[in-house]
């Protein structure tokens, strides 16, 4: 019996943008193949546009950020919510 699929929206995993940080260099933007990012003309900076394409894992484009802007959250918290949300599942049986 397969385990029930958690809908993605419900997973915690998608990238946050220290603006403090952040020099608008369009690093994320120009790298993300999930499109997760958009560029905001009116403010000049990256935007979270589609934090459900975010492949849940992956941390890439705060890897190649010069300036440390992009942040996920960390292991354990991810840890934590997935066993929260495989509880709420499995009490909907």
């Amino acid at each position: 019996m397969s385990e029930p699929r958690i809908p993605r929206n419900k997973f915690p995993w998608f990238p946050t943008i220290n603006y403090e940080l952040c020099i608008s260099d369009l690093t994320c933007v120009n790298f993300c193949p999930h499109n997760v990012f958009d560029w905001d003309k009116e403010t000049g900076r990256p935007v979270v546009a589609r934090p459900d394409d975010c492949v849940p894992g992956c941390d890439s484009c705060a890897q190649l950020c010069h300036e440390k802007a992009i942040s996920f959250p960390s292991q354990e918290e991810f840890r934590q919510a997935m066993r929260r949300l495989r509880a709420e599942v499995a009490l909907k049986k």
